[in-house]
């Protein structure tokens, strides 16, 4: 399994939508923070559920209401943690794609889950450019972790 590590590129190689016809499931518990995400990932041409919290995530994903084709998890939410989340997801469905995101790295053992499932980590805080080459590279099934 390849492993890649963000290498920053300019807006001009971003494309208009490049996420269009994408369902993406945000689980962030700061309001803030996920209204920007959420704008952020609108603007990249997905459609965006969010939720508050990993209890949230879970129901969302559940429902089935709608296909969800990536999960993006805050580490450290109150309640069930993106960590904890990710766990229960995987036992729903194996293939779930999922990026975890914080202001801290995360430890060798969720890296390594992550690396296995080809998931992705990213660090905050992040730019559209960031965002949009981690989601791109997990929803085509290679994992990455990117580090500031």
């Amino acid at each position: 399994m390849s492993l890649s590590i963000y290498m920053p590129q300019s807006d001009a190689d971003i494309e208009t939508r490049p996420l269009e016809g994408k369902t993406i499931l945000l689980a962030e518990d700061e309001e803030r923070l996920r209204t920007i995400m959420a704008m952020m990932i609108e603007e990249l041409g997905a459609h965006v559920i969010s939720v508050a919290d990993g209890q949230g995530a879970l129901d969302a994903y559940k429902a089935g209401d709608v296909a969800i084709d990536l999960v993006i998890l805050d580490m450290r939410m109150s309640g069930l943690s993106g960590a904890g989340t990710f766990r229960q997801l995987l036992s729903y469905d194996p293939g779930v794609k999922v990026v975890l995101s914080s202001g801290v790295l995360p430890d060798d053992d969720l890296v390594d889950m992550l690396l296995e499932n080809r998931g992705g980590f990213i660090e905050k805080p992040f730019n559209l450019d960031r965002l949009c080459e981690v989601l791109r590279l997990v929803l085509s099934g290679e994992p990455v972790i990117q580090r500031l």
